[in-house]
């Protein structure tokens, strides 16, 4: 997980991740200016390490003078390259091309000299100004099969319906100098761009990874061979938004994919932020369907303590319950409350840390857990599992802004469907990582965000309106995360 410092922490953009001698290297846009493009580089994924910036904006006259867009870097042939998109001043930054650096060892960086390599081809593609006032041309990524380098970019076709006219272009080059734009390679219609277009292959399928503009999520597409045909799975969605620009690296002996969050506030100071998450592995089912799954190697390299079994005896002597009936049979902790809420707080205050547990409902409408919870939930975070819905949802619970608002202070951070059914228990993790919060269930993740309203609190678990089952408990701590972090709730800024 990475954020970057300054005065403005929203300097994360697009990335780009490649992996040299067992190290992961990370390349990101400033997106503050558009003139920078960063380097960062972890040995476990989770700590980072800033190197010198790879590339900045050209001189006067240059092809990318007026501001550099997303790159992908690749080797070949014992050098590595940087496909990047460059922008010129001439063009009043408005027509979008395709740039192209060279290193020897990932810091230092050469832009070869007759750039741009590529540029929109009218023959298919939208090239001048005149349809929309800026041609797209952006977001190179890189694909190796035999003797042939591909490389997908970010286009739109020359006809259509202006806002499904989004596509994946085309590249192709035998010497990772010279490029080839060729007919587009996919045409999805669905949209007016379908940016940061990624390939990988799994499990003998081809994948492709790229974010659509309407709704913002990220999606995917599956095909038996690389020409295609792209078929659009049932439920295409990686993640719910803010999570984009998903990159798929095999590291290890793993498929990882890596990606940005971005959200309109920090906390309620109100300052936008954009950080790089936790990474997560991709693994395919029969049928090609993807999942994403907890990155377990890099959540164990920030653990300060092994797992912890929090027995139901304990839970119900140590910790705290703020109105339910509360029981212990065994291994299992049952609750049930009605009307209303009910409350059951595990022992102890909490910041970071790694928590799971298995819940089943007997017939409660809504249950889940609390963190960063003060002793009644009126202020913290709470994952809410709603079966009428079948939906998972984050909810941040904080108090009242001042006496003219109505009702308590609620926001719903993220939501996704999943598959509840009534006494069909399911594994529930929590990984509260500084900012970072990412929830899994059945070994899925499904949520993935950052807030960062309250700091600590107490981990528990609520009832609404019914009875519900708790059982195998554990919990570990967490160390904080190296960044400039919040000491604790910041006050809402007052609405007058």
């Amino acid at each position: 997980m990475f954020i970057a410092r300054g005065m403005y922490p929203v300097e994360l953009g697009d990335i780009d991740v490649i992996v040299h001698e067992d190290k992961l290297h990370l390349f990101y846009l400033n997106i503050t200016g558009h003139d920078v493009v960063s380097h960062i580089v972890s040995e476990d994924g989770m700590h980072w390490k800033q190197l010198p910036s790879a590339l900045r904006t050209g001189d006067p006259g240059e092809a990318d003078d007026d501001q550099i867009w997303t790159m992908h870097t690749f080797p070949w042939k014992g050098r590595f390259y940087m496909l990047y998109t460059c922008l010129a001043q001439a063009d009043d930054g408005r027509l979008q091309k395709t740039g192209l650096a060279i290193s020897d060892d990932l810091i230092h960086w050469m832009k070869v000299p007759h750039n741009p390599v590529a540029a929109p081809d009218a023959r298919w593609y939208e090239a001048d100004l005149c349809s929309s006032g800026r041609a797209d041309w952006r977001d190179p990524s890189i694909w190796i099969e035999g003797d042939t380098i591909h490389s997908f970019v970010c286009a739109h076709e020359k006809d259509g319906p202006f806002n499904r006219r989004g596509c994946v272009a085309h590249l192709t080059s035998k010497d990772a100098l010279h490029w080839t734009v060729e007919p587009p390679f996919y045409t999805p219609r669905i949209s007016t761009d379908f940016e940061v277009p990624s390939v990988f292959k799994l499990n003998g399928r081809y994948y492709l990874f790229g974010h659509i503009v309407y709704p913002q999520i990220d999606v995917y597409r599956i095909a038996d061979q690389l020409a295609g045909p792209w078929r659009r799975p049932m439920d295409d969605t990686l993640l719910p938004a803010p999570n984009h620009d998903f990159h798929p690296c095999e590291w290890r002996g793993k498929m990882m994919v890596f990606n940005w969050i971005g959200v309109g506030k920090w906390d309620d100071s109100g300052d936008p932020v954009r950080m790089f998450a936790a990474p997560k592995i991709v693994q395919a089912a029969p049928d090609g369907a993807l999942r994403l799954t907890p990155f377990d190697a890099g959540w164990d390299a920030v653990a300060t303590e092994p797992w912890r079994a929090v027995s139901t005896k304990e839970i119900l002597s140590k910790g705290r319950a703020y109105r339910g009936d509360w029981r212990a049979a065994g291994n299992n902790l049952s609750g049930q409350s009605h009307p209303g809420m009910g409350l059951q707080l595990l022992d102890g205050t909490w910041a970071d840390f790694d928590f799971e547990a298995t819940i089943s409902s007997a017939d409660a409408p809504e249950f889940g857990i609390v963190f960063r919870s003060d002793d009644t939930a009126d202020q913290c975070m709470r994952l809410s599992c709603i079966q009428g819905r079948q939906t998972v949802e984050l909810h941040r619970l904080y108090e009242r802004i001042n006496f003219n608002a109505i009702g308590r202070g609620f926001e719903c951070l993220q939501t996704r469907h999943v598959n509840f059914a009534t006494g069909k228990a399911f594994r529930v993790r929590i990984s509260a990582y500084g900012p970072y919060i990412e929830i899994s269930i059945d070994g899925s993740v499904r949520l993935a965000t950052f807030n960062m309203y309250k700091r600590d609190g107490s981990v528990g678990f609520f009832i609404e309106d019914g009875a519900a089952e708790i059982k195998d408990v554990r919990i570990r701590r967490l160390e904080a995360p190296a960044m400039k972090l919040p000491k604790g709730p910041i006050p809402p800024k007052a609405k007058i």
